[in-house]
């Protein structure tokens, strides 16, 4: 018989699994936005953005939990979102950046339409923390 994982490992093993779906996410919604010719509204981006990464992971494995944290805009289009997480065996946080374009010549505002360009996410292996 195989011994029990050790906390360390219980907590590597959640940041592997929860990094591989942070890549898949990241590719599926910039895929799906990118066939269907996705607009935001400049000012709703945090919202909307956030609202579908957390659906995305609940669809695609309910063991994995987020909630939406906070954003920083970091220029005009570029927004930083912060989520915090677990999973059975640990706690952690995970940012997603989201970068739109607008048509060049607009002027730049909360109701300005925008296109996702890109949007990476990722997992913070040291906030990575097992579990009480």
């Amino acid at each position: 018989m195989t011994d029990p994982l050790t906390g360390k490992e219980l907590v590597q093993k959640s940041y592997d699994y929860v990094d591989k779906l942070t890549k898949e996410c990241a590719k599926v919604l910039l895929d799906e936005y990118s066939k269907a010719h996705r607009k935001f509204e400049l000012g709703k981006v945090p919202a909307e953005i956030s609202g579908e990464i957390i659906r995305w992971f609940d669809k695609r494995d309910k063991n994995v939990r987020l909630s939406y944290d906070s954003v920083i805009r970091q220029q005009p289009t570029q927004f930083r979102l912060k989520f915090k997480g677990n999973t059975k065996d640990a706690d952690f946080t995970m940012e997603a950046t989201a970068g739109l374009f607008v048509v060049p010549g607009t002027e730049i505002a909360d109701s300005t339409v925008a296109f996702p360009k890109t949007l990476s996410i990722s997992a913070d292996k040291a906030s990575f923390t097992k579990r009480k």
